[in-house]
């Protein structure tokens, strides 16, 4: 069982897509998705529903991005053991377990994969008028979901390759982007490696600049017409992402000089390895052909042992364990000043 929390968009959007209400209805019949449960809303019709989140949503303002969407998948070699019911049960144990029982939700099920699966979409406000903290939190979903896989005897989750037969167009460019990337990042300590790595497959990393700066804050990779940004293609790839993942490699590998270059950049309010991910992007955009013939066959190896990539690596267990080593601290409260 994996649970996926998926970007913030409108109440209307997150439930027009869980049932279907704007796929091609000659695919997409009636039979192909249902409503399992619910809490907290009108009625089971689009504009109940609609009416019901951004009611309870108007209790706090503050909160910019309050439609919460979470997808739990589970092996197709679950299928025959999960029945409507059972997947219900499993879906309302993950939301008590998130802390989200306290809000409203929306559970549906959808049939048309061989992939058992169900929606939930939910209030990011509380019925108390609160944030759900819980909501967006990566760190307690993966453990909930370790939980449940255990307690109900599931499958355990596979790395499953997308079949790009299925697939068309933007959706096709996003696969085979993620395949490449996850392969390229596998094989790389450095801005150069990774994208001359994927400059071997045609794909080239655009940046994306602050205003009136030369300061890199974001990425896009570009596979022949299509653009996809990095957050897009997945949480590893976004540009913070690398740029720490890139910055831990050369300091494991090189640390003297990176203890000597990070203290620098701490001076200049800059950041080193980002000005390497600028230099790379740019040689790679004008020399992409050179840099990939120069590539060898044993880049990716940290010194030491420390890093060794293989099938096991996933960039994206690697931002968890950063994640969890670096908790963020918070700022401590102000009173009002009288």
């Amino acid at each position: 069982m994996i649970g996926k929390i998926l970007k913030s968009g409108s109440f209307g959007s997150k439930v027009d897509y869980v049932t279907r209400e704007k796929h091609d209805k000659k695919i997409f019949t009636p039979d192909t998705w249902k409503i399992l449960g619910n809490r907290g809303l009108m009625g089971e019709k689009r504009n109940q529903i609609i009416a019901s989140f951004e009611a309870q949503a108007m209790q706090n303002r503050r909160i910019s991005n309050p439609a919460g969407h979470i997808t739990l998948s589970f092996s197709a070699d679950d299928k025959s053991k999960l029945s409507d019911e059972k997947m219900l049960k499993i879906a309302l144990d993950y939301i008590r377990m998130m802390g989200l029982d306290r809000t409203q939700f929306l559970i549906v099920r959808h049939y048309e994969t061989d992939k058992p699966h169900c929606h939930i979409v939910f209030n990011m406000v509380g019925d108390n008028g609160k944030r759900m903290e819980s909501g967006r939190n990566r760190y307690k979903n993966k453990k909930v979901c370790e939980a449940l896989t255990k307690r109900y005897r599931l499958a355990l989750p596979k790395q499953e390759a997308p079949d790009l037969e299925k697939l068309h167009g933007l959706e096709r460019a996003k696969a085979e982007i993620k395949i490449a990337a996850t392969e390229a990042l596998r094989n790389s300590r450095d801005w150069q490696t990774f994208a001359a790595l994927l400059a071997k497959k045609n794909i080239h990393i655009i940046p994306k600049y602050r205003r009136g700066t030369q300061e890199m804050q974001g990425v896009s990779f570009q596979l022949g017409d299509y653009k996809v940004k990095g957050s897009d293609v997945g949480e590893a790839f976004k540009f913070r992402s690398l740029d720490r993942y890139f910055s831990q490699a050369n300091r494991h590998s090189e640390p003297r000089k990176a203890t000597a270059t990070h203290s620098a950049a701490q001076k200049s309010g800059t950041s080193s390895v980002s000005d390497e991910a600028v230099k790379a992007v740019k040689a790679t955009a004008a020399t992409a052909a050179n840099l990939a013939a120069d590539i060898g066959e044993g880049v990716g190896q940290f010194i030491g042992g420390l890093f060794q990539p293989g099938p096991a690596y996933d960039p994206e267990e690697a931002r968890l364990a950063w994640e969890l080593s670096h908790p963020k601290k918070k700022k401590p409260k102000r009173g009002i000043k009288r």
